[in-house]
């Protein structure tokens, strides 16, 4: 890795969204995660700063040279109790059943991870 490397972490705005829906739609299928019923089909994909701009909620992208190569946000869950958020990053405790009602119907792993 070249030293001179600039990593930035900020707050999306909306110029990013078309480089986040990118990442997460050339991503998710690399893990089996690109059928129908996975989050890659949400409309939020496209306009990620809008959809995590919502109370409680923060999405984060990584830059590189200016470059986006990656994100990361928090949000309540949809359907879900109060308190309990979904969070896309790692460190997690699998469950044996979905928590809240998402529509991912195409998962078939779910986890928890408390903050």
């Amino acid at each position: 890795m070249d030293a001179s490397w600039v990593f930035r972490i900020r707050p999306i705005e909306p110029r990013d969204d078309a480089a986040v829906a990118a990442i997460i739609r050339s991503v998710m299928p690399e893990f089996g995660a690109g059928g129908e019923g996975f989050a890659i089909h949400d409309a939020e994909v496209d306009a990620m700063c809008a959809a995590y701009g919502k109370p409680r909620s923060a999405y984060f992208v990584l830059e590189v040279d200016d470059v986006i190569v990656g994100g990361g946000g928090v949000a309540p869950l949809e359907h879900g109790e109060h308190g309990v958020c979904e969070l896309r990053k790692h460190g997690f405790t699998p469950l044996c059943a979905p928590m809240g009602s998402t529509g991912h119907h195409g998962c078939d792993r779910w986890f928890i991870r408390d903050l």
